[in-house]
């Protein structure tokens, strides 16, 4: 026997502002007959009931003093033989939280005043430690105390406020069927899931079945494709970048219906009086006539401008000011005097004033536009965070005893078995147990080639999987994986203010009441000595000064260019943690590198060979087979060389290890010996002169040897280095060029480091160092007046990292130097410190140029409006006017802002011919560097191509790799 579902339904409600207003809708509807539970969500302001009845609940709600209605798709309902779930209290909500405390959506914040009076608000709550409330995101980050004390303290203050809840978990499915016939199949139906799971609990609603049970999802889905059904899982899950881009949609197209409604109001009765078709207010039927269009503009002013009115005296109540304030002070006062001129048009010193009724409302209609332009414009900057999230598919193929089959993302688990084709994108992070492919991870890590993964090797969700088959099992889920990590990191940096933002919060919050005394003093003035009449000039005065002070931009300037510019540096795959390390990043004078794994590859390879008395290729398979069985660090280099040349090697007998010198065994009879130069002193062999002097240059530049000998007779030499990355000399380079002196800090021998300094130009070596060591080594450049950077990957890099002023962990490194770092690079290339250092400094420089224009506008606009040029000009400011100035000047910074978004160097790209080896790699990418403009180049051997970035021209680029000895032709 099945358990029967209550009925759920879904209202839309109208006029929730804050949990105040959810706790009395819960209640009003939980104390009617028969509902078993309610679940009321302020943001998408909806309630989700079960049981009683929808006339009765709407009812309710009603005299509750709010509007409802019924929205005619229901949600999942709940089993009644389950537990009766009753109205979720506010302040016992699952709260979501964010590394080092939680979030809360605030609304109605409209300026910069808004935002000190918010903050100021959270900081008073006991136990708050740390407070940044974002004007773009309309959201506060907090750390410490109660989340429901700081939620209600930001309503008291007068701005709706509630907790970012988090979902709880629920094994509740929705599965739609095609071709189904209800009448004859759904008792069949009803047996079968009775006997799949005796517990589970099911109902047949609104052309889906509803359930509740234990069996895995994709199970399920087997066993109804085995019955002969075909069945998909219908996923509830609503994108909160969609609802994001909803809201604002939506916000947009309230503000062009505000706007046109005032406008056409405005504008007609504007053009009206230009053209004398109104009459005087003394005029038979004038008083009337005015009457009728106050009455009109007030209604005209309640629907566009309603929401300033509200806003400003809320903040009244709590003896606060912000935009608003200045806003319906402004329009309200325009649209009061005019009627009192109305009223008493005999009055003494009213007589010949003018009226302001057009002022009042197209004061509203610039305002409602400029801030639809600002909404649309501020959109574009959630956008790179969206695309992020837009990389993992929603859906995968899971693999169970009974076969495979594709359920939604949402509905995996831990230890699931997932399989991907060729070409399909990895839907969530992973470990490889079966197949080989190659993975396309430069979404992700920036890594340009694909990479190779087996058993055993991570895989990232968002990658694309290019070649092979490959089965893997879910390691990490929801919030947990990278791609999810990434998006945290990106938000926590958005939510973060640098020290110039805090700056800005403290003049933001004397800046509305000194507005007002400045209006205020502008009036008197102009009625105590300005021309006749003297109301009209103080009111035209007053009101413009109120009108064009605009705390929005000044609040707007800095939160919009750290989204924007964070965004944008997630896309070129640096992640920064805090908008200090922005700061930080952008006064760098020194960057502190370790060598091994950042400048070089980290791991030693063959990277010259030379033979004598045999031929290269017998020679090294000789050499291989000794090596073979050796235990030697360099043995692996070695053979993997020999892997990557195709060269086959025999079996060896006779194998000897002489500790400290080398080693020797028999290879098709042939005595074999493979040592450095110690085991050749000790065979008494004396190299040719050739051999010497490669030799010679090879250890020079701390390159490891080993000698080759065959039946008593030198016949090779290997040359085993850790090779540069490809590119290290663009990264430093480019570093050098964006004024940032290179220093090498590193725990290997002094001849390798002094080497890896040398061939890239770098001044400043050190070489043997402990981790203590290197932690010294930044506080010596931090005490000599430096600003210090530092890159790291492992533990013994956390406490420098730490001491710098920014530090740069590589993506790739351990979890250790992330967490001390401020940046995190995504993949490890050192070119992406350099993408930062230009980022930070682009996204500081942009945060200026906001405050400034925002401060001169505010210093020359308010001056201008009290009339301060009039007697110069004989003209003033017309409050219409400065409405539109006041909207512009927010258009200007959000406009200026997103300029970011398109942040990045030119990039050109050749097709170079003629390269065979790493050293054509080496002298294509030198001579790309010398060239003027140039800030990196990224040669790849295998493709033939050079990526070149910076402002050097096509034609000197391609001259500078022919003048180098090979052919060169540009792509772009």
């Amino acid at each position: 026997m099945n358990t029967k579902l209550e009925s759920s339904y879904r209202l839309s409600i109208d006029g929730m502002s804050c949990q105040h207003c959810v706790a009395a809708v819960e209640k009003s509807v939980a104390a009617l007959p028969g509902v078993t539970r309610v679940a009321v969500d302020l943001e998408a302001a909806t309630a989700e009931v079960t049981g009683g009845d929808v006339d009765e609940a709407v009812s309710a709600i009603k005299q509750a003093g709010y509007e409802a209605e019924l929205i005619t798709e229901d949600v999942p309902s709940i089993p009644v033989s389950l537990p009766v779930l009753q109205p979720v209290p506010a302040d016992q909500r699952p709260v979501k939280k964010i590394e080092g405390g939680y979030q809360l959506a605030v609304q109605d914040m409209t300026c910069a005043s808004c935002v000190a009076a918010v903050e100021r608000a959270i900081n008073a709550v006991p136990g708050v430690t740390q407070a940044a409330v974002n004007l773009v995101e309309k959201r506060a980050q907090v750390v410490g105390g109660s989340p429901q004390a700081v939620a209600q303290a930001v309503i008291d203050q007068g701005y709706g406020a509630y907790l970012l809840e988090s979902q709880a978990d629920s094994n509740q499915l929705q599965l739609g069927f095609q071709a189904l016939d209800q009448a004859t199949q759904q008792v069949a139906l009803e047996r079968l899931f009775s006997r799949l799971d005796p517990q589970a609990g099911f109902e047949f609603r609104d052309a889906l079945w509803h359930l509740q049970t234990s069996l895995h999802p994709a199970d399920l889905l087997l066993e109804l494709e085995q019955q002969g059904y075909q069945a998909s899982f219908i996923e509830s899950y609503n994108d909160p970048y969609a609802e994001e881009a909803s809201a604002a949609a939506k916000e947009i197209r309230r503000s062009w219906q505000r706007a046109a409604l005032a406008g056409v109001v405005g504008i007609g009765l504007m053009v009206a009086e230009m053209t004398g078709n109104t009459p005087q207010v003394t005029a038979p039927g004038g008083q009337s006539y005015w009457l009728a269009v106050a009455i009109i503009c007030f209604l005209v002013m309640r629907f566009s401008g309603g929401h300033y009115y509200l806003g400003a005296l809320k903040q009244l109540k709590h003896r606060s000011a912000n935009m608003d304030t200045l806003i319906a002070l402004g329009t309200g006062s325009a649209w009061l005097s005019s009627l009192i001129i109305v009223l008493q048009p005999e009055g003494m010193i009213l007589q010949g004033e003018k009226l302001y009724f057009d002022a009042s409302v197209l004061i509203l209609a610039f305002l409602q536009l400029g801030h639809g332009l600002e909404t649309r414009a501020k959109r574009t900057t959630s956008e790179a965070v969206g695309s992020l999230v837009g990389l993992a598919p929603k859906q995968a193929e899971v693999v169970r005893d009974q076969g495979s089959v594709t359920i939604p993302v949402s509905l995996l688990a831990i230890g699931d078995l997932i399989q991907v084709r060729p070409g399909d994108k990895i839907p969530i992070d992973g470990e490889v147990v079966e197949g080989v492919s190659s993975v396309d991870e430069a979404m992700l890590t920036g890594e340009s080639l694909p990479q190779k993964k087996q058993p055993g090797d991570p895989l990232i969700g968002g990658s694309v999987n290019r070649s092979g088959q490959l089965r893997f099992k879910v390691t990490r889920l929801g919030e947990e994986t990278t791609l999810a990590h990434i998006i945290t990191m990106v938000r926590q940096a958005q939510m973060s203010k640098p020290e110039i933002g805090r700056l800005v919060d403290r003049v933001s919050a004397i800046f509305v009441p000194v507005v007002v005394l400045i209006a205020f003093a502008a009036f008197l003035v102009w009625l105590l000595v300005g021309p006749t009449p003297p109301l009209s000039y103080a009111l035209t005065a007053g009101i413009a000064v109120l009108v064009i002070a605009c705390p929005c931009a000044l609040g707007l300037a800095t939160p919009i260019a750290i989204m924007v510019g964070t965004s944008r540096a997630a896309q070129m795959n640096v992640l920064i943690r805090n908008s200090d390390g922005l700061q930080s990043a952008s006064r760098l004078t020194h960057l502190v590198v370790d060598k091994t794994g950042t400048l070089t590859q980290g791991a030693p390879k063959v990277t010259d060979v030379y033979a004598e008395n045999l031929p290269e290729a017998e020679m090294l398979a000789l050499a291989g087979a000794v090596e073979a069985v050796s235990s030697h660090p360099l043995a692996e280099a070695i053979l993997d060389h020999l892997k990557r040349q195709g060269i086959e090697i025999a079996a060896v007998t006779d194998f000897h290890n002489h500790e400290g010198l080398g080693v020797e065994g028999r290879v098709a009879g042939k005595l074999v010996q493979l040592g450095g130069s110690q085991y050749l002193k000790q065979l008494k062999i004396t190299p040719s002169e050739p051999f010497l002097n490669a030799a010679n240059q090879q250890s020079a530049e701390a390159g490891s040897l080993v000698w080759v000998v065959v039946e008593g007779q030198l016949s090779g030499l290997l040359v085993l280095r850790d090779p540069l990355r490809s590119d290290s000399a663009a990264a430093v380079k480019s570093l050098q060029n964006q004024g940032v002196e290179v220093i090498v800090c590193s725990g290997d021998n002094h001849r390798a480091v002094e080497a890896v300094a040398a061939s890239l130009g770098i001044k400043q070596a050190h070489s043997e160092l402990l981790p203590e060591q290197k932690l010294e080594v930044v506080r010596s450049l931090q005490q000599q007046g430096n600003r210090v950077g530092m890159v790291g990957d492992g533990v013994n890099d956390a406490p420098a990292l730490a001491q710098a002023d920014t530090g740069f962990a590589i993506g790739s490194g351990t979890d250790v130097a992330i967490e001390h770092a401020d940046i995190t690079l995504v993949g490890d290339s050192l070119l992406n410190v350099s993408t930062a250092i230009g980022i930070s400094r682009a996204t500081i420089r942009n945060i200026k140029q906001n405050l400034f224009g925002a401060f001169v506008y505010n210093m020359i606009g308010i001056p201008m409006a009290a009339g301060l040029l009039y007697p110069v000009t004989g003209w003033l400011l017309p409050p219409m006017f400065a409405s539109v100035a006041m909207a512009m000047s927010s258009v200007t910074v959000v406009v200026n802002a997103n300029r970011l978004r398109f942040y990045g160097p030119m990039t050109t790209t050749l097709k170079v011919t003629g390269m065979t080896c790493p050293h054509c790699v080496n002298n294509v990418q030198k001579a790309l560097l010398d060239v003027p403009g140039v800030d990196r180049a990224e040669v790849a051997l295998e493709e033939g191509t050079a990526v070149v970035s910076g402002s050097a021209q096509a034609a000197s680029l391609v001259q500078a790799v022919v003048d180098a000895g090979y052919a060169a032709e540009s792509e772009s």
